[in-house]
C-alpha cells in the first residue's frame, strides 16, 4: 500500500506546484503591469520590484491553494478514472476511502501549513510588504527620503476601548511621530481627543512631546478649554503592539487578533461581532484545501469521459465548485459580519456544507 499512497502522492503533487506557481506568476504579471507607469516614472530598481513581490507570495499562495487543490484533486482521479486505475484498484479489493487516503493526508498537511504560514509568515511579509509600497510604489513625492525601518500609517484599537492613530513608528529609535489617541465610552462616543507631535518608550513608558488634549461632551463638541503639556507619560501599547497590532487586522496571527479583540472587549457590539467572524475565518481558511480535495473527489470519482473531455471536464468542474464554493462562503462571511449568523457558523458553514457533501458522494 506504500507504493500505491507515493505514487498518488506523487501524481498529486506536481499538479498542485505547478498551479501554485502558474497563480503567483499571473498575480505578479497582472500587479506589474497595473503599475508598470508609476515604475517608470518612478525609475524603482529590480531588486525593490523583487522584495515586494517576495513578500507577496505567502498571501498569494493562503489565498489560491485550496483552488489548486481542487484542480489537482480533479486532474488526478479523472486521469485515473481515465486509465480504468480506480476499478483496477476496487478490484484488487482496496476500498474508496483506502484509495482517497493519501488525498485527505494532503489535505490536511495544506491545512497545517497554510495555518502556520497564515499566523507566522503572513504579518510579517505583509508588513514588508505595505512599507515597501508606501515607500517606493505610492510614493508622491521622490524627493522625501525613504526609511524602511518607519512603519507609516499605524491605526489600531488599543486597551481600554481606545482608537489609535500615529502617522509614523520608527523601530529603531521606538519613536512614534504624529500621534491621536481617541478615547471612547461603550456608545463608540469620544470622550477625550489627545494630539501629540512625538512619543518615545523610554524605560518601559512612552514619554509624550507636545502634547493637547480636548474634553468632549455626548454631541462630539469640545467642553471646556484645551490642555497643553510640553512632555507627559501617557500610557500607550508597547512597541512589539504597535508591530503587530498596527497592521491590518485581516493580516494578523490568530493569537494576535484573538488578544487585539480582547483589548476592546467593551466596544460596540457589531464592532466586536465582526471582529469575532474573523477570528474564527482565521480556522476554517485552512480548512478550505481539505474541503474542496473532498467534495472535488465525489465529482471527479463520476468522471467517464476519454481522452482530452477529461482534462476540459476537470477543469470546468474545478471552476465551477470553486465558484460555488467561494460564494457561499463570501455569503455566509457577510451575513455573520451583519449579525444574522452567529460568527462561528459564518465562517465554518461553508466547511461543514461542502465537506458533508464531499463525503456523501464519496459514499455513493
Amino acid at each position: 500500500m506504500r507504493i500505491l499512497d507515493k505514487y498518488i502522492t506523487k501524481y498529486f503533487i506536481l499538479p498542485l506546484l505547478y498551479c501554485l506557481l502558474m497563480f503567483i506568476a499571473l498575480y505578479v504579471i497582472i500587479d506589474l503591469f497595473g503599475r508598470l507607469d508609476e515604475i517608470l516614472k518612478q525609475n524603482i530598481h529590480l531588486g525593490i520590484l523583487w522584495e515586494y513581490y517576495i513578500s507577496m507570495i505567502p498571501l498569494i499562495v493562503t489565498q489560491t491553494a485550496p483552488v489548486a487543490s481542487l484542480i489537482s484533486t480533479i486532474y488526478v482521479l479523472g486521469a485515473l478514472n481515465k486509465y480504468g486505475e480506480i476499478t483496477a484498484m476496487r478490484a484488487a479489493g482496496i476500498n474508496i476511502y483506502r484509495i482517497l487516503m493519501p488525498f485527505i493526508y494532503i489535505g490536511a498537511a495544506m491545512t497545517m501549513l497554510i495555518f502556520g504560514v497564515s499566523e507566522k509568515i503572513l504579518p510579517q511579509s505583509m508588513r514588508k510588504a505595505e512599507s515597501i509600497q508606501e515607500n517606493f510604489l505610492d510614493r508622491a513625492d521622490k524627493n522625501k527620503p525613504i526609511n524602511k525601518k518607519v512603519i507609516p500609517n499605524i491605526a489600531l484599537y488599543g486597551k481600554n476601548n481606545r482608537l489609535i492613530f500615529i502617522d509614523n513608528f520608527d523601530i529603531s529609535s521606538k519613536t512614534a511621530i504624529g500621534i491621536t489617541i481617541l478615547e471612547q465610552d461603550k456608545k463608540d462616543n469620544v470622550l477625550l481627543k489627545i494630539n501629540a507631535h512625538e512619543a518615545k518608550w523610554i524605560d518601559g513608558k512612552w514619554l509624550f512631546s507636545n502634547i493637547l488634549t480636548y474634553k468632549l461632551d455626548d454631541k462630539g463638541m469640545v467642553a471646556g478649554s484645551p490642555e497643553f503639556f510640553q512632555k507627559k507619560v501617557i500610557n500607550m501599547e508597547k512597541p512589539k503592539d504597535l508591530i503587530s497590532k498596527g497592521t491590518n487586522y485581516e493580516y494578523m496571527g490568530f493569537h494576535d487578533l484573538s488578544n487585539y479583540i480582547k483589548n476592546f472587549s467593551g466596544a460596540s457590539p457589531k464592532l466586536i461581532t465582526r471582529l469575532r467572524v474573523d477570528l474564527h475565518q482565521k480556522i476554517s481558511l485552512p480548512f478550505a484545501s481539505l474541503v474542496v480535495i473532498l467534495i472535488g473527489s465525489g465529482f471527479a470519482l463520476r468522471i467517464r469521459q476519454r481522452g482530452k473531455a477529461t482534462a476540459l471536464l476537470g477543469i470546468g468542474m474545478s471552476i465551477v465548485i470553486g465558484f460555488i464554493y467561494y460564494a457561499f462562503m463570501a455569503s455566509c462571511i457577510a451575513f455573520g459580519k451583519s449579525g444574522s449568523l452567529p460568527p462561528f457558523l459564518s465562517a465554518h458553514l461553508a466547511n461543514i456544507l461542502f465537506g458533508s457533501i464531499g463525503i456523501i458522494l464519496i459514499r455513493n
